[in-house]
């Protein structure tokens, strides 16, 4: 990129992929929108990430430091803090009801500002960081619903709050790894908000919408309606499922990506059923040979699977007959050919796919507009959004300055008493249900196959004989070949 920093407020945002580091340097324009200076992208190495959650430490902060290192060297800047994101199948979303009492008989700013408060000051559980706390809409004295309480007549205001919870030791492990790559964290922000903040418009996020982040090894679905973040799940499953059922056919790992990106699709009927592509085996033994065709049906089968569970935290939400705006898909797993297609087809919704143009400077070049940049633009988007964002990226002869990392709504605020919170923290489970790993397993465990629990068969070609029928001999001409050299 032939941006420069300058003078100026810049920002830098990580985004800790399960696949990839992404790291962005960025400023706000006149017009509110946001200008990427510089990117740079590095995979992360072995088992470092598993599921959108930190296994290995040392990995991720040397593909931290490798991003860092990068920019620094084409800007002549020196970054020494930045926003992040976090994510993973730690991540819940719980609610819980509060109120508080008016004096006066009239609600007023200053009662709404102690509800707020008194929910700020509630102790997370044992093991647990709050990461945000999002109020829903109002009711005054068991009443109607209001999204604007003050000077309404009454002396109860209730409301319920969306509270989101995350593992103590799965953020820490964020934190350390950015110290440990030579980046102070300001703030963390959660990857699900901060992808629809990147991809939605205000219209969009009113009438009612579910935007389905694909990652590699996640799938987050963030619910709005009528600007209000509604529900926030995580599904521990992403594309690298889809590579697991590519590289079960004994496609070599360093093809697959290339393969799926490339020749494959999200529907097996609008893949071209006479064409054939052919990988190199592994030493002495033949290529591999598979049809597009095939390879759709692969990829669908497990797409499925992801929409199904991102349908159900929809339908969690309970918002599910309230989305006029329908659903946005992004992420990197949202770039799979006529997976926009295949999602209204198996659904009925209404569907697009996004990146962060939403907030980007129009003219923005194409490779930070892709739905694989949402998460990135987006934890950049959310550090605009503060009153003041630091200035995370300055010239190299400035000396670092010294700063403490913090979290949306979560601080306890003087002279306000700390409440106990009931026990709505543990009757809603979040993601236990997908098989989440016990506390207390190894930080170096090895990723585990997953495989969905389906309540329901599922429609179209999903018979038992589907891997044999891959599998049978094919002919012995193809119009694609993949070399070595070429991935």
């Amino acid at each position: 990129m032939e941006n420069r920093v300058e003078n100026g407020d810049y920002v830098v945002a990580i985004d800790l992929g399960t696949n990839t580091v992404v790291t962005v340097v960025g400023t706000k324009d006149e017009d509110g929108r946001i200008r990427i200076v510089d990117r740079e992208v590095s995979p992360v190495q072995g088992m470092g990430m598993v599921r959108g959650e930190i296994k290995n430490i040392e990995l991720v902060s040397q593909s931290i430091k490798a991003t860092v290192a990068a920019i620094e060297q084409r800007q002549q800047i020196r970054i020494t803090e930045a926003y992040a994101g976090v994510s993973g199948q730690h991540i819940r979303c719980v609610k819980h009801p509060y109120h508080v009492f008016s004096r006066g008989g009239e609600i007023r700013q200053e009662d709404v500002q102690h509800l707020h408060d008194s929910m700020r000051n509630v102790p997370a559980p044992e093991g647990e960081k709050i990461l945000q706390i999002i109020p829903q809409s109002y009711v005054v004295d068991d009443e109607e619903e209001t999204s604007s309480p003050v000077g309404t007549f009454g002396t109860k205001l209730a409301s319920t709050f969306n509270i989101l919870l995350g593992d103590s030791t799965a953020i820490s492990r964020v934190e350390m790894a950015l110290k440990r790559g030579g980046v102070a964290p300001l703030r963390l922000f959660l990857n699900a908000v901060a992808s629809a903040e990147a991809v939605l418009s205000e219209d969009e996020k009113q009438e009612g919408v579910a935007v389905i982040d694909i990652g590699g090894g996640t799938t987050d679905v963030t619910v709005y309606e009528k600007n209000i973040i509604r529900h926030v799940g995580i599904v521990p499953m992403g594309g690298n499922v889809v590579n697991k059922d590519i590289r079960s056919y004994g496609i070599l790992e360093k093809h697959v990506e290339s393969l799926k990106t490339r020749y494959g699709g999200a529907m097996r009927e609008k893949a071209q059923p006479d064409k054939f592509i052919t990988t190199p085996g592994l030493s002495a033994k033949a290529p591999k040979e598979i049809s597009c065709q095939n390879l759709a049906a692969i990829i669908e089968a497990r797409m499925q699977d992801i929409i199904d569970f991102a349908v159900e935290e929809i339908k969690k939400s309970g918002y599910q007959n309230k989305l006029s705006a329908g659903v946005v898909l992004t992420g990197g797993g949202a770039q799979l050919r006529d997976l926009d297609a295949l999602f209204k087809s198996y659904t009925g919704m209404d569907v697009r796919v996004a990146g962060p143009e939403a907030v980007l400077a129009a003219d923005s070049p194409d490779e930070v507009t892709g739905p694989d940049m949402s998460t990135a633009v987006g934890i950049l988007a959310k550090a605009f959004a503060e009153d003041r964002p630091a200035r995370s990226a300055r010239p190299k002869a400035s000396s670092p300055r010294p700063v403490s990392g913090s979290y949306d709504a979560t601080e306890p605020k003087a002279g306000v008493s700390r409440q106990k919170i009931n026990d709505l923290y543990r009757n809603d489970a979040g993601a236990s249900r997908y098989g989440q790993s016990v506390p207390g397993e190894s930080v170096a465990e090895e990723e585990e196959e997953f495989e969905p629990k389906k309540a329901k068969k599922q429609k179209g070609s999903r018979g038992p004989g589907f891997f044999s029928k891959i599998k049978e001999k094919m002919i012995n001409m193809f119009d694609e070949e993949i070399d070595d050299n070429e991935i």
